[in-house]
């Protein structure tokens, strides 16, 4: 279906991290088009805000891999939190992950609006990372085939990980994949999403590897910053301090960073488990 211009606003904001704006987001009727992936942006969001909680009860049980696997996933961080084992959700994850191997996501109806296979793997993968199997969120996000450069979400926790292991090179080497694979498709509104993930993805790489990356990832940061609705983001504005920290301007680092400090005080801290990982991008650049 053709996204709505909510929808493409919704999840503009959740992958440049405005995770209370798309938590506050009332959901459309039940049977909009629109409420599947609405849920899903919602639910994923409250996981960022340390709340899996509230996305737990919101994800109620469902037949879509999608809603499973986020549900599946608020689950294993609220049993993971209070010492419950967590084994049954883990095995329940890697199911949904191969129930969705074989499915094309062309085919699905709600597939380019973040209810793909592209969400089950990013969710599975994403407690993989909590767990430290890094190989088999690699594996799951589909390292090595052609699914693992076509879904930007499973693009950009690719890359993140491979940041955190201090592997650029391979980090580098997936976004090069993916960006030629972009190229290649017809640009929709949804594609125009892509973009900005696919720009994000480069900004976490020019964190990490300074040079003219850095001066392209100020740039990315900068835009994302002046977007609609990003007055009020405060972890976009610290990166984007970071990029001025590392470029030397420590004037506008500061101001950056007292900005990010005044807008997130009191709000809750994200966890970075959101599954998109955007949060990792300044920790990633200390390492």
């Amino acid at each position: 279906m053709a996204d709505s211009d909510s929808l493409f606003y919704l999840r503009t904001q959740y992958y440049l991290g405005a995770y209370q704006n798309v938590a506050k987001n009332p959901l459309p009727p039940t049977d909009s088009p629109e409420y599947v992936p609405t849920l899903l942006y919602t639910a994923r969001a409250h996981i960022a805000l340390n709340d899996p909680a509230a996305a737990f009860n919101l994800v109620q049980a469902d037949v879509l891999p999608a809603i499973r696997a986020v549900r599946a996933l608020a689950s294993y961080l609220q049993a993971k939190s209070s010492g419950s084992d967590v084994g049954t959700i883990l095995d329940e994850l890697r199911d949904l992950a191969i129930e969705v191997e074989g499915e094309e996501d062309e085919e699905h109806p709600l597939a380019a609006d973040g209810a793909g296979s592209g969400v089950v793997r990013v969710a599975a993968a994403t407690a993989f990372v909590a767990e430290g199997e890094l190989e088999e969120a690699l594996t799951t996000l589909g390292v090595g085939t052609d699914k693992g450069v076509s879904d930007l979400e499973c693009v950009h926790l690719t890359v993140q990980i491979y940041l955190s292991i201090a592997r650029t090179d391979l980090a580098k080497k997936i976004y090069l994949a993916a960006k030629k694979a972009q190229s290649a498709i017809k640009n929709n509104s949804s594609n125009l999403n892509n973009d900005l993930l696919l720009q994000l993805t480069e900004a976490s790489l020019g964190l990490v590897s300074g040079g003219s990356l850095l001066d392209t990832a100020y740039h990315i940061y900068d835009e994302a910053a002046s977007s609609p609705g990003s007055s009020s983001n405060g972890g976009i504005i610290a990166k984007k301090g970071v990029t001025y920290l590392m470029r030397g301007h420590l004037a506008e680092a500061e101001a950056s960073f007292d900005e990010a400090l005044s807008l997130t005080s009191g709000a809750p801290a994200s966890s970075g488990l959101s599954g998109d990982a955007l949060t990792a991008d300044a920790d990633a650049a200390y390492e």
